[in-house]
Order: structure tokens, then C-alpha cells, then sequence
């Protein structure tokens, strides 16, 4: 039987985050991090904005993040709402440079500075199963041991397992999904860029490692209908983009296609008297926001706070501040998702369309 007075269930950014940030502010718990891979495999989620550099400086993780190699990158571009492509510079920006990088291994180094912070790391181990006990929780682990904790952080991603398990649910708003490809890539525009069409938007992105993403994000009842999990039904779609086919044109493929549910949606309630959500898990935004990382990262510093003021000072306001931060910040990100896809007006019989100039609450 395992101790611990913190399990974080998930290693990545949010879990990491909530990991670091709670040894730093609360270096008298102790802390344990559960990820279910060993970072093997490509994960999706590659643009870091600008202002990702104030989180990760917060962190005191800006060093071992420039030891990665993420490519720099100092615009977006579009084709939204017009034909032709804008860029938007962030050189106007207070911080003027983004990042395209390799997911698993920026997810994998933040898992290794939270073991060299204190954080007990478990790779390759998942959640098996929950019981409730009268001061805490107890946890079965795919490796057969067993942890006693007062505290459970659910930082699983969109799955929220944890949490569900406690009682959450999800409030969908959407029903987006992304369909993703990689492909070999050497050149060094890491530019994003984005292009919308009749049934969504297509994006690609040239990542460190040789290999360039592109993605095409519609409803999941389109995707069907337009049978987008098949290669060639994939293929025929993006040869008919403006822009983005030209940049991946000529690439070779290194992946098959995958498809994974990127729709808006918030956890409810984001905590209870002893666990909380973080991430993804707490609340995810549209792939377009761009800010899925810069979320779980400030997620998790706000979520230690939280659990630091319970466990060493039996202050439960932390985790109230804690689900009204969450709530606002999605209510906030929904304004600026409408008036972002209010902007493509070509398409007015478009189902994809339509579904986003609608106000949602």
C-alpha cells in the first residue's frame, strides 16, 4: 500500500502543471503522478501562442523547454471569411513569438521536471479502480499496487475518468472532431495555417521533428457523412483546399489517419471536497483557440493553490475560486469562439456553419 498526500491521474501538461506548481507552493505534500503511457506514441496538440512563455517562466520549466527545440514561430495565417490568406504577425504582441513542437516530447520533459521537483512519476500505469474511504480516496493501479490519497487531481484528458467516477458530467456543446495526418516534413516554415471550407476548416502546422501535421475539424455527423476516417475520402477533401493542399503537397505520409473528439465542452461540477479537474478534463476549448496548452498549464497552477490552502490550512474557498475560474474562463472563451466564426459568412447554408453563429450558453 501506497501514501500520498496528492495522486494526479494523467502526465500531461495540466497534470504536470498541478505537479510542479503544488511542490513549489506547497513543498510539505507529498505527491504522486500517474501517467498511463511511456510518451511513445505522437500526440496531437502542437501551437503554443506567445504568451505560453510567462506560464512555463512561472514554472521556472523555460530552460528545459528551450532544450527541446520547439520551432519558433511568428505568425498565423488564414483563409477565413475571405479568399485570400491574412497573417497575423505576433511581432504586434507584447511577446512576439510562438512555438510548433513535438507534443510527446514537451508533454514527456514536463513529466521529468516534476520527478526532479519531488513528484513520485508511475509511466506506463493506469487507473483501475476508485473507492471512496472516510479520508480520501483509494486507487487501484494497472501494476496491482494500491494508493491511499487525500487529494485526486483527474488531469485524464477529454475522458475525465476520475471525475465522471465522482459523479461529473460533461455539458457538450458541439459535436467537433478532428481528422489528422501526419506527414514527412523538412522545411522550416513552422507556420500555422488555417483555411476554412464548406463543412469546417482545415489546418497544418510544420512540427521539430521532420514531420508536418494537417488536420481537417468538422462535426462529427459531417465527418461521417462525408466518410473522412477513409484515406481516400480524406485526400479528396484536401486536395481541394486553396492553400493548405499546396503546403502538404508532394509530402510523404508517416501515419495513418486518426480521429478525436476536439468539442467545446465543460465538466460539471470541475470539483468536489477532495479531487478537481484540470485541463482537458476540466474544460475543453475548439483546436482554433490555439489554447489548449497555455489552458491546462494555468489550470494546473491555480488548481495547487487550491488543493495547497485545503490540505495545509483546511481552507475549502480555494477550491470555490477554483470552479468559478474555470466556469468564467470557458464563459469568456465562448464570446470570442462566436464572434471568430461569425467572421466566415460564405457558406449561409452551411449545417457546419450555421451551428456557430448561433449563441450558446
Amino acid at each position: 500500500m501506497i501514501f500520498s498526500d496528492v495522486v494526479i491521474i494523467g502526465g500531461g501538461p495540466g497534470g504536470a502543471a498541478t505537479a510542479i506548481s503544488l511542490l513549489a507552493h506547497a513543498p510539505a505534500l507529498s505527491v504522486t503522478l500517474i501517467e498511463a503511457t511511456r510518451y511513445e506514441a505522437s500526440r496531437v496538440g502542437e501551437s503554443l501562442p506567445p504568451l505560453t512563455r510567462s506560464l512555463l517562466e512561472t514554472l521556472d520549466l523555460w530552460e528545459a523547454f528551450t532544450a527541446l527545440g520547439a520551432r519558433e514561430s511568428f505568425r498565423t495565417s488564414a483563409v477565413w471569411g475571405q479568399v485570400t490568406s491574412v497573417d497575423n504577425e505576433f511581432i504586434f504582441m507584447p511577446a512576439n513569438t510562438g512555438w510548433q513542437l513535438d507534443r510527446a516530447s514537451f508533454d514527456a520533459m514536463l513529466a521529468n521536471e516534476a520527478k526532479k521537483r519531488g513528484a513520485v512519476v508511475m509511466l506506463g500505469t493506469s487507473l483501475r479502480g476508485v473507492q471512496k474511504i472516510d479520508d480520501g480516496w483509494q486507487l487501484n493501479l494497472s501494476t496491482g499496487s494500491q494508493v491511499l490519497t487525500k487529494f485526486v487531481v483527474d488531469a485524464t484528458g477529454g475522458s475525465a475518468s476520475f471525475a465522471r467516477r465522482a459523479g461529473a458530467r460533461f455539458v457538450d456543446l458541439d459535436r467537433l472532431v478532428g481528422i489528422s495526418r501526419f506527414f514527412e516534413c523538412d522545411e522550416g516554415d513552422a507556420r500555422l495555417m488555417v483555411e476554412t471550407f464548406a463543412d469546417g476548416w482545415w489546418y497544418t502546422a510544420g512540427l521539430p521533428n521532420g514531420k508536418r501535421v494537417t488536420c481537417c475539424v468538422t462535426d462529427a455527423d459531417l465527418a461521417q457523412r462525408m466518410k473522412l476516417n477513409e484515406t481516400d475520402a480524406w485526400q479528396q477533401q484536401l486536395s481541394i483546399t486553396s492553400t493548405v493542399a499546396k503546403i502538404t503537397n508532394m509530402r510523404k505520409p508517416c501515419s495513418t489517419i486518426t480521429v478525436r473528439s476536439t468539442n467545446s465542452r465543460l465538466l460539471d461540477p470541475v470539483c468536489g471536497d477532495d479531487w478537481l479537474a484540470v485541463g482537458d478534463a476540466a474544460s475543453r476549448f475548439d483546436p482554433l483557440s490555439s489554447q489548449g496548452i497555455v489552458k491546462a498549464l494555468r489550470s494546473g497552477i491555480f488548481a495547487s493553490y487550491a488543493i495547497g490552502d485545503l490540505l495545509l490550512n483546511g481552507d475549502k474557498s480555494g477550491l470555490r475560486r477554483y470552479q468559478r475560474f474555470v466556469t468564467e474562463e470557458f464563459r469568456s472563451y465562448l464570446q470570442t469562439r462566436l464572434k471568430y466564426y461569425r467572421q466566415e459568412q460564405r457558406w449561409p447554408n452551411s449545417e457546419f456553419w450555421r451551428r456557430r453563429h448561433v449563441i450558446r450558453n
